[in-house]
């Protein structure tokens, strides 16, 4: 499978705020445009994980290989989805759930590519370019965070 052709998570400008010719559909700050920004490169991250874990998952083998697959494919299916609703409401609360989500399911996605290298039913080579990935994503994911602002809204159940 080329990594080209795996296009199932769709385009970041699906979801933006831009207009069609290019520039923000309401009047932006520097600020707003900064967050755009980053979490368009986080979502974009987050595909380069998705589509590594899609080619990984094609080279594991032997009896753990499908359950390992389903369960890393999982979890980096989810991380697209949150960076997305993260980013709809401009909340704090939910972009805080979100973003415990995301790090959940990308620390589990870790975990289960180690267990596949610790099971030798992948590649070393293949374990190390998707923990790579996956730590690309971990340093532009920390830099989204800080950009978040605690509002008005109160997390009904405490937590943030």
């Amino acid at each position: 499978m080329d990594i080209d052709d795996m296009n199932h998570m769709p385009e970041w400008e699906q979801f933006s705020r831009l207009g069609e010719d290019g520039t923000f559909s309401q009047p932006e700050t520097e600020k707003s445009r900064l967050k755009a920004l980053s979490a368009k490169t986080l979502y974009n991250q987050a595909r380069a994980v998705y589509k590594y874990a899609a080619l990984f998952c094609e080279t594991l083998k032997g009896e753990m290989a499908d359950l390992t697959s389903n369960l890393i494919m999982q979890n980096a299916l989810i991380i697209c989805p949150k960076i997305v609703g993260a980013e709809g409401a401009d909340i704090y609360v939910l972009r805080m759930e979100n973003a415990s989500i995301i790090r959940t399911n990308c620390r589990e996605l870790e975990i289960q590519v180690r267990a596949a290298d610790m099971l030798r039913i992948c590649a070393p080579e293949y374990k190390d370019i998707m923990l790579n990935e996956i730590e690309k994503f971990r340093l532009i994911f920390i830099e989204w965070v800080k950009l978040f602002e605690k509002d008005q809204y109160k997390d009904e159940w405490g937590l943030y």
